[in-house]
């Protein structure tokens, strides 16, 4: 079950948001998901830090400079016991470290933790600011016999286990060739990314775990097998590690400002999700590719998907040969009508990829806003070509021709008359600005906010076209 640091049984939004963050899509991911972050406000760091307690030993120096509050409280463990600190205070020789006093001083040998979810740093939007990430790195460590290290997947007499907070994290198995061809940083990114559940092991020699974010500085156990002089040993123990810098997943976030292509995103996952779930067929996106049998006499085709009809741009084939556009017409944007009936059993594919909106100017092209108050020029990222296609325009792509029973599009634009050289004009929230200029373009505007009128109104279209196609 997920769970966030900043949203708990008191808030009004509890309910909802853990019930959206818990509704898996068919994919297997979370319907909700929450923002990467990883720097701090001065004095709010994140924090986890672990020591064994030496005897009669009451005060503990932790490496940051931290002033906890009722936002940002600290946390005392004592061999995984919460315990209360008496006085917590600069160090008195290093101001960039802090001291803690605890009312007793523990056994020796115990393990003392502390910890502080810390304040993220945020934008004017409520979004956290992005690091540093130059010195970001998922926490690894060499093993001890790294170099007679042995793993094999097929075998349930030899397993190795990993554990932290009392519970076991599965292994990502990655192929050995990868190993050899891609940094083993790029690789943790792959496959380990933001999950708090997992782990990887590079093979041998110099074998090196790599542990999710969750994990930095966190003591764990992990035992594995090792290979030396003809036999197997199961080798390991316990032993923490810490990198300079991690991104975080653990908070939702729930003050920030949503924009247009974080909504409409949201939207198109859950409408994927409802067509897998209540329909027989594909949820319709950018990418128009279907295949189907002709019966006896069959003339027409009516597809899942849809293309801009009598624009030429649907291929189709008959039998993997290409038919000519003559010999058949673009009934309209989801029919295809034959000029002469086929003969049953004749195998059609009918393909179209969308890469630019037939409604909408900032998607699937390169189009930019001109903030008025800071003189700003901002990438609206639309296009979808380049070394780095938009994350937000497919969705858009694939919704944009959905429409209600009238014939009302699902998704509206925004109206633009006022241009700085050729960027649309907003203000310092992204509000459009208008004009008197009577000519008018209609883009999406990705990074609008919605207000919460506007939010509840688009959700309610969406409910209502949810009625009408899945009915």
């Amino acid at each position: 079950m997920i769970s966030w640091a900043d949203v708990n049984e008191k808030d009004w939004f509890f309910n909802e948001v853990m019930e959206a963050s818990n509704y898996l899509m068919a994919d297997g991911e979370p319907f909700i998901q929450g923002i990467a972050y990883g720097s701090f406000e001065s004095n709010a760091p994140y924090l986890h830090e672990e020591y064994k307690g030496s005897t009669g030993q009451k005060v503990f120096t932790l490496a940051a400079k931290l002033t906890p509050g009722a936002d940002n409280p600290l946390f005392v463990y004592i061999d995984g016991t919460q315990t209360l600190f008496k006085e917590i205070r600069p160090n008195q020789t290093d101001p960039n470290k802090t001291d803690v006093e605890l009312y007793y001083a523990p056994s020796a040998n115990s393990v003392v933790a502390f910890s502080s979810f810390g304040k993220p740093a945020l934008d004017r939007f409520g979004k956290p600011i992005p690091p540093n990430s130059s010195s970001f790195a998922y926490p690894n460590k060499r093993l001890d016999n790294g170099g007679t290290y042995f793993y094999n997947p097929f075998s349930r007499q030899f397993n190795e286990y990993l554990y932290a907070y009392g519970r076991s994290l599965k292994r990502m198995d990655v192929p050995e060739e990868e190993w050899k061809s891609t940094p083993a940083q790029e690789l943790a990114k792959k496959y380990i990314g933001l999950k708090q559940d997992v782990y990887m092991v590079s093979p041998a020699p110099g074998a090196t775990i790599y542990l999710p974010y969750n994990l930095n500085g966190v003591q764990v156990r992990f035992i594995y097998n090792s290979y030396e002089n003809g036999a197997l040993f199961m080798r390991g123990g316990y032993f923490s590690v810490k990198s300079p810098g991690v991104w975080r997943n653990d908070r939702f976030f729930p003050n920030a400002y949503i924009n247009r292509a974080e909504a409409f995103l949201l939207i198109d996952r859950l409408r994927r999700s409802f067509y897998q779930r209540f329909t027989d067929s594909q949820p319709p996106t950018q990418r128009l590719d279907e295949s189907h049998t002709a019966y006896e006499g069959q003339r027409v085709f009516r597809l899942n998907g849809t293309y801009p009809a009598g624009k030429k741009l649907l291929v189709v084939k008959v039998d993997g040969k290409v038919v000519n556009s003559s010999d058949y017409q673009e009934f309209d944007d989801h029919t295809v009508l034959f000029n002469m009936p086929l003969e049953a059993g004749k195998n059609l594919h009918f393909l179209y990829v969308k890469e630019t909106s037939t409604r909408f100017e900032d998607v699937g092209r390169e189009k930019y806003m001109y903030n008025s108050n800071t003189g700003e020029k901002i990438a609206l990222n639309g296009g979808m070509t380049g070394s780095k296609p938009s994350w937000w325009a497919p969705s858009v792509l694939s919704m944009e021709d959905e429409r209600f029973g009238n014939g009302d599009y699902l998704v509206e634009g925004i109206a633009i008359n006022n241009f700085a050289d050729g960027a649309a004009v907003v203000n310092h929230m992204y509000e459009v600005s208008s004009s008197n200029a009577e000519e008018k373009e209609k883009w999406f505007m990705p990074y609008s906010l919605l207000t919460r009128a506007q939010a509840v109104s688009f959700l309610n279209r969406f409910r209502k076209w949810s009625l009408e196609r899945f009915k």
